[in-house]
Formats: structure tokens, sequence, C-alpha cells
């Protein structure tokens, strides 16, 4: 069987270049997905019901519904309303909807980023009193089962109870839960996650536990899971795929997926930050599985230095990484998932061809936001044997970084703590 490596880069520095989780929702689809309308003058103003909705429908609903992480609903004319005037400023400024990545690096798919015609649409609904129009204009609206962001999963993992974190530190741990019978081994085409306390959750990552040995780990702690800093402490795991602030899940391409065994076990790494409370947590998973036979192994495989030391005061100092891929290899990369912390301000992945100093641009993000991390898709894979990947991260940590968790600035090493980077 042909393995597909995903990169993981990891910068805590985690960059994770190529994660698990793939594209485009299965039941996001709508009529409206080709929506942009150029508004010239003379021409009436656009109204909800028939432009500004099926704007709404390809870009923002997706967080913008009852549940999700957006703080107001875009799914009605009468919840839009009273946000017309914020929308058109956030369009204008591009900050919404949130497209990390700079044009003209990377050949994504579903692209969230606003066309000009897009912008202008709904700068022209607001500037025009943001008219309603006709319900016969409505296009059927999208749905979002039991707040799941890729539509009702195949199989939800959850931990068997909640889980009380401390109330200060960052903890790491681990919960082992049984899939049950399956009917036979499936393959895992993608993965959602709804944390279950976004207060406290930093971030979550899935593995597959083909032996089960990690119920001996958590019998072996009191209360519910098992520390795991670090990874899950199996001898015999794959990463299944992970959420971050601001990522929303994707489908595996046709072909592709990772192998989740009857009767196993799915290990949910949960990592919490505490805020000073008493908290309780349980965080589920969902998982999808391959409707087409899979003739490709999805793998993540993480790209990580762990030797960097960011002195205190710097504000602009690089760290990087690389990873050279053996001509051998049948890889392709379908996805980069870049990843820092709060001390993070840019992040770029390139490739570079054997005796070559012009690198193809994989990625760049120049405006970190730690709360808006996502994967993003390429739209055709990219042949990765025999070349040599390198990450480049520049990170503030002086004390002019408003997000720099250390006031006065310390010197910052490897670590997955929040703080640490």
């Amino acid at each position: 069987m042909n393995k597909i490596s995903m990169r993981v880069m990891m910068l805590t520095l985690m960059v994770i270049l190529a994660v698990t989780y793939w594209a485009g929702s299965r039941n996001l689809s709508v009529e409206a997905a080709s929506s942009s309308t150029t508004v010239k003058k003379g021409q009436a103003t656009p109204t909800f019901n028939k432009e500004v909705v099926r704007i709404l429908q390809k870009n923002c609903q997706t967080c913008h519904h009852p549940g999700d992480i957006a703080p107001f609903s875009m799914m009605s004319y009468k919840e839009t309303r009273p946000w017309a005037k914020s929308i058109r400023e956030q369009v204008l400024l591009r900050k919404m909807p949130p497209w990390k990545p700079i044009q003209g690096c990377g050949d994504f798919r579903d692209v969230r980023a606003l066309s000009d015609a897009d912008i202008q649409t709904l700068v022209a609904w607001a500037d025009g009193g943001s008219p309603e129009g006709s319900p016969a204009d409505l296009p059927p609206p999208m749905d979002f089962p039991d707040g799941w962001p890729l539509g009702a999963p195949d199989l939800v993992v959850n931990p068997q109870s909640d889980y009380s974190p401390p109330v200060s530190g960052d903890m790491y741990r681990c919960f082992s839960v049984p899939v049950g019978n399956l009917r036979g081994d499936r393959w895992i085409s993608a993965l959602s996650v709804k944390p279950g306390n976004p207060k406290i959750v930093h971030h979550v990552i899935a593995y597959a536990d083909p032996t089960g040995e990690s119920a001996k780990l958590d019998d072996n702690e009191p209360g519910p899971g098992y520390t795991c800093f670090g990874g899950p402490k199996l001898s015999n795991t794959d990463m299944i795929g992970g959420w971050a602030p601001g990522s929303r899940g994707y489908f595996a391409p046709d072909g592709t997926g990772i192998k989740l065994s009857n009767n196993s076990r799915v290990v949910i790494q949960v990592h919490y930050h505490p805020i000073g409370e008493a908290e309780t947590d349980r965080t589920p998973v969902g998982l999808y599985f391959a409707k087409a036979p899979v003739g490709k192994q999805l793998q993540v495989l993480p790209l990580v230095n762990t030797t960097f030391a960011i002195p205190a005061g710097a504000k602009t100092h690089e760290v990087t990484a690389n990873f050279s891929i053996p001509v051998f290899l049948s890889a392709q990369m379908w996805a980069v998932t870049p990843h820092m912390h709060l001390l993070g301000k840019k992040i770029k992945v390139e490739l570079f061809k054997p005796g070559s100093d012009q690198p193809e641009c994989l990625v760049n993000i120049d405006s970190w936001d730690f709360n808006w991390q996502g994967t993003y898709l390429y739209k055709n894979a990219v042949t990765l044997a025999g070349l040599r990947l390198k990450l480049t991260t520049i990170l503030d940590n002086s004390i002019d970084n408003p997000r720099n968790p250390n006031t006065p600035p310390k010197v910052v090493r490897w670590g997955r703590r929040r703080r640490t980077k």
C-alpha cells in the first residue's frame, strides 16, 4: 500500500505541515456556491435573500450558526441585519472571513477569502439600508447536525465521564475510549472535534490504538484518563487528526484514509489551559468513515525543531526546521496545518529541489493569530520524493507583544504549553 505523508510541522514550535483531516464538508454544499455579484452604478441594491445570504452560506455560516464559535448567527435576516455595518467594516479590512495565508503562496482549495465582487455586494447591501428582499429568493438553508461542522459523524468517540483539570498549570490528559464492534476494520476519512469546555481546551489530538494498550494506562491512574505530556505513550499508534482554535475539519481525498481496527481504542489527548477556576470538560471526537475503497494510507508526520531558544526581549527571532524526503519514498502532501502559540508572528513553509536555491512556496502567513488556525488543502497534491521542506518562523518575545504571557519577557525554549512559545 502506498503511503501519503502529511508533514505536520510542529512549532511549539509546532508547525504542523500537512495534517490529517481533509477537505470540504459533505453536507455543506449549497446551490449558492457561486454568488459573486458585482454591483454597478444604477443597479438595484442587493438584498439579503437573493445575493447576501448566498455569500454567507459559502463563506460565513460554518462558524456563524447557533452553538458554534462565532459570537452571533448569520443564518437568518433577522439575526444578520443588526450586524450589517460591522460586516461592511470587517470585509473591507479583510478581517472576515478569517483566511490567513497570503495570496500567491500555495494553490489552495476551499479558499474562504472573499472575492472583490463579494465584498462589493456586501458593502452595497449595508450602504443601501440592508434590505431583506423577497422570500421567494431564499436558497435552501444550510444544516449543521448537532453542532458538528462536517455533519453527523459515523462514530462519536466520547470519554466516559467528565474530567476536572487542576485550576492552574497546563495539563495534558489522555482518555482511552473503546470503539466497539465496527463489523470489521474501517478507514477514517475525516475527524471533527467539539470542545466540551472551550474556556480551558487548548487543543485536541486523536490517536488510533490498535492493540488497546491505552486501557491499562488509563486504569493505572486515578480519575478519568492518564497524564500524557508529549504523546499518548503507546508503542503502536497513528495520529488521526486534531483540533486547535479556528480549525474546522476536512475530508481526505477519495481513496485515502487512516486505518481504525475493529474493537480497538481511540485515545483523545486534550491539552488543558486552566483559567484559575474549577472547570470540567468532556470533549467528544467525531469520526467519518471512507465511503470509497482506500488504496493509499494517510499518515501524519511531525517536523520538529526542539533546540531553539528565543532570547528575552527579541522582537523578530527566526527559528527554522528542515526535513529531506528520501527519493525512494513515494510521498505526496495534500495539506498543511501551521501551528504556533502566542509569540508567533510569521510562519512559512517552502519546498526545495536538489541543487536549487529557488524554493516553491507552500504556505505563508505573515500575521499569525493563535485564535485562527486551520488546515489548508492543496488543489493538487505536492510531490515530495527527493525534495527538502523548510519551515521558517518569526517570533516576538518582546514586551511590545501584547500576547506575550511572560512579563517581563524571559528566555523561551521548546515546550508544548501555551506559555512556552
